[in-house]
């Protein structure tokens, strides 16, 4: 009996070898490979059809984006999970927070952005990437993503951190650098209103920095800081010169019927008002329209509307309004705002197929000499 469980051995590894070899040669390439490589101690080679197969169950995971992985994890661009979530220790997280700053890693940001009061790791986190933000030892680029992560860390006084460096900043260079992070803040009402408050001061650096994050923000808060601000300083612009300010705001829906005011006050700054409404996209435009519809003054309304088609979404449903719109409303200036944008829109999508149909020509190849 003993002598038999020998040969029984035998024929099975040799039935499984016959099945390895007659199922085709790119498998028992593949196989031959991925063991010589083993062996070797060395990553092996799979042949085409692996590669494909690997590709399609990727695929199917990923919404039809393939890339390399390592250890069998996906991308990092894949996680949506947070860093609470990522990270059990701080030590993982700040590693991940240095390895970031290494390549100026958006996504490593993004993980760490506004995370919950209640992380355990957080408060030593934060003092430790404080201290590398501060540190002139460090590198200046990596000294940035460090500030831009206390600026979108959602706390309070990571924030204030960063506009005391800006006003003690030896230099304007370093100045520059915490105000660059600073345009990057998050945050609730709290940060929003300290924001809010360092727009009184002098330092004009500090002040277009606290400018364009409250801009991000979008919240009605927001929205009433830029409008008394921009009156204060009595400049019509508003800061929309230099992509910054209540014109460039992306308003949530509580701050609508704020702007509606403004637009209803018919003033040098009302146009402001009309481009930030235009920013939220269908909803923010029929406000606007709404607003406008019984003007008195259908003149001073053309110069609210000027520069503002670029702010309007274009979509087909935007479209079909505008269309609406361009027949029915009562104000003029509003009738030729919205031929005028369908018009700019028509012509988009002329130059679009024109690129589409270059696309898909024969590429010339000229003749070779004989």
């Amino acid at each position: 009996m003993n002598k038999i469980i020998p040969v029984v051995l035998l024929l099975v590894v040799a039935g499984v070898a016959w099945f390895v070899l007659s199922s085709g040669d790119g498998s028992s390439s593949a196989v031959r490979t991925a063991s010589t490589a083993a062996q070797a101690g060395q990553p092996g080679q799979p042949d085409t059809l692996r590669d494909g197969m690997i590709d399609d169950i990727k695929s199917q995971n990923t919404g039809g984006f393939t890339a390399d992985t390592e250890d069998g994890e996906d991308p990092d661009f894949y996680d949506e999970r947070t860093a609470v979530e990522r990270y059990r220790s701080l030590d993982d997280a700040l590693k991940a927070i240095k390895d970031g700053a290494v390549d100026y890693d958006d996504l490593v940001l993004d993980q760490f952005t506004d995370l919950p009061q209640n992380c355990s790791w957080c408060d030593e986190l934060y003092a430790q990437v404080k201290a590398l933000a501060l540190s002139p030892d460090t590198k200046a680029e990596q000294r940035s993503f460090y500030a831009e992560v206390l600026a979108v860390s959602g706390r309070l006084e990571n924030i204030q951190t960063l506009v005391d460096s800006i006003k003690g900043a030896k230099n304007q260079d370093e100045a520059d650098l915490f105000a660059e992070a600073l345009e990057l803040a998050v945050g609730k009402d709290d940060i929003v209103k300290y924001l809010g408050d360092q727009l009184e001061g002098t330092n004009e650096t500090l002040r277009e920095s606290s400018v364009a994050a409250i801009t991000n923000q979008g919240s009605r808060l927001a929205v009433e800081l830029l409008s008394e601000h921009t009156i204060k300083q009595g400049d019509a612009d508003g800061y929309y010169s230099v992509g910054i300010g209540l014109g460039e705001l992306v308003p949530e829906p509580e701050a609508y019927p704020v702007l509606q005011g403004i637009i209803g006050k018919r003033d040098q700054y009302s146009h402001l008002a009309v481009k930030a409404l235009l920013n939220s996209g269908l909803d923010g435009l029929r406000i606007v329209v709404d607003s406008l519809s019984n003007s008195p003054n259908p003149q001073f309304d053309a110069g609210m509307l000027e520069s503002a088609k670029d702010h309007v979404t274009f979509d087909d449903e935007t479209m079909t309004y505008l269309r609406d719109v361009a027949e029915k409303s009562p104000n003029p200036s509003v009738q030729a705002f919205s031929r005028e944008t369908l018009e700019e829109f028509q012509q988009m999508e002329a130059e679009a197929e024109q690129d589409e149909d270059f696309d898909e020509e024969e590429p010339f190849t000229p003749a070779k000499p004989n």
